[in-house]
């Protein structure tokens, strides 16, 4: 190796994007053996991530919405929901090992997780470099990446446990980079959830779409529902709403009398799967 190389200080288990061959961090910088490098940010963050030709170089949620997520995890509306997941990855993964957060967002779950089960190795990628750099402010001891989920930047087998919630991926990727026993967490929106918002905004509402029950290459482990009211104040629903695809659809003159409210309770209902990467 030539003498960038011998000052290698850590390894991780990112991959190149060009050439896929290992990342090592030296310095300031990431790099490969094909001497591909790449910088860290001053918030600890790497950016993985090439846009596809003709793709808009800001991908993913802008800034604003990043904001108005990060504000409506603080006021604790999502907790129960963290603390259910949190529940379910104790029970099965007990034995130290790397978890992925996929489609991190600003890194509420991840940081929830890291709290609470400090012996696991935590990383993050986002598509949103805007949902990475609050991520990477907000937590150092947590490697945040700016990566597809669709082309994972990850070396195969080397991650014990991902999750994916409110966020796509690609099944196959993640075959590819879970160990040969480990776990995927998969979390999403169950029929009614937020159905008041719903309600508001559309003449005709319809509810969420189902969830699979069966992802190839993969055993179901447990499943489960989750649901609970919340009641919001004007400041807790301007921000959800902005946090949300809600922010641009339904009918607009029926989003700003929704806007107007001081108070609503609104349905949060959640279905998650745990599967089992077969052999």
């Amino acid at each position: 190796m030539g003498d960038t190389l011998r000052s290698i200080e850590e390894r991780m288990i990112f991959n190149c994007p060009n050439c896929a061959l290992s990342l090592h961090k030296s310095a300031s910088t990431w790099i490969c053996e094909n001497r591909h490098t790449f910088d860290i940010a001053k918030e600890g963050y790497i950016n993985l991530l090439f846009p596809a030709k003709g793709q808009s170089k800001i991908a993913g949620d802008s800034a604003d919405m990043i904001q108005a997520r990060r504000a409506i995890h603080e006021a604790g509306i999502y907790e129960p929901l963290a603390a259910t997941l949190y529940d379910v990855i104790r029970e099965h993964i007990q034995t130290p090992t790397s978890a992925l957060d996929i489609g991190c967002g600003e890194g509420y779950y991840s940081r929830y997780f890291q709290e609470r089960m400090p012996s696991h190795t935590y990383y993050g990628i986002d598509i949103s470099k805007a949902a990475v750099k609050t991520a990477a402010k907000q937590n150092t001891t947590i490697q945040y990446t700016v990566a597809s989920a669709f082309r994972i930047p990850v070396e195969s087998a080397s991650v014990g446990i991902a999750t994916r919630i409110f966020a796509p991926s690609d099944d196959a990727e993640l075959h590819r980079i879970l160990i040969s026993d480990g776990h995927y967490l998969e979390v999403g929106p169950s029929p009614n959830h937020l159905w008041e918002l719903r309600e508001a905004l559309y003449d005709e509402p319809t509810p969420h779409a189902p969830h699979r029950v069966a992802l190839n290459g993969f055993d179901l482990v447990q499943q489960g529902q989750f649901h609970y009211p919340f009641d919001l104040n004007n400041d807790q629903l301007k921000h959800l709403i902005a946090a949300t695809p809600f922010s641009h659809k339904g009918h607009r003159e029926k989003r700003v009398l929704l806007l107007q409210r001081n108070q609503i309770v609104v349905t949060m209902a959640f279905e998650w799967r745990l599967f089992k990467k077969l052999p």
